[in-house]
């Protein structure tokens, strides 16, 4: 079935320890998610697909990346588990980051020119796609030894 996608993604600085030398349950106390005044938006409109096998469904899109040409995005979840889902891109860059509500994951994101190994703490996770068409991901992204930055990301789908 072919969507309509709209995705906002909003990144501060996150001022708080190193999310990589953090235990999960130490992050869920830290309620406050400090963050620098600087704030950086990003939207984009596209086109995808959506496809369901079983319980599982992905939705596929191309985005333009600047200066770096096409990256395909696929966003996968389980019906039975719709706190937790993967977000893979494959082309100009290479990533494959895991969200799982109140969990922290090691990913790998390579931009070609090196990997990075980055760490996810996704403090909430928003999926009501199949209902709403929304999906808002509430998390922390840092690249070890960089200062780590609180990102939501939103998504709206509609059937074209």
């Amino acid at each position: 079935m072919k969507y309509k996608i709209k995705t906002t993604t909003t990144q501060t600085d996150y001022k708080g320890k190193s999310i990589f030398d953090r235990a999960a349950d130490e992050l869920m106390i830290d309620e406050t998610f400090s963050t620098m005044d600087e704030e950086g938006t990003i939207e984009t409109s596209l086109y995808g697909e959506l496809e369901f096998v079983g319980d599982t469904y992905t939705l596929f899109y191309e985005e333009e990346t600047e200066g770096m040409g096409g990256v395909n995005t696929e966003i996968r979840f389980d019906t039975r588990k719709p706190y937790e889902l993967s977000i893979a891109r494959t082309g100009a860059i290479d990533a494959f980051m895991y969200f799982e509500k109140g969990k922290r994951h090691i990913c790998v994101y390579n931009t070609g020119i090196m990997p990075f190994e980055i760490c996810i703490y996704a403090k909430e996770v928003d999926n009501r796609l199949l209902t709403d068409g929304y999906l808002e991901i509430n998390y922390l992204i840092e690249i070890k030894g960089a200062c780590a930055q609180k990102t939501v990301f939103k998504m709206e789908i509609e059937k074209v």
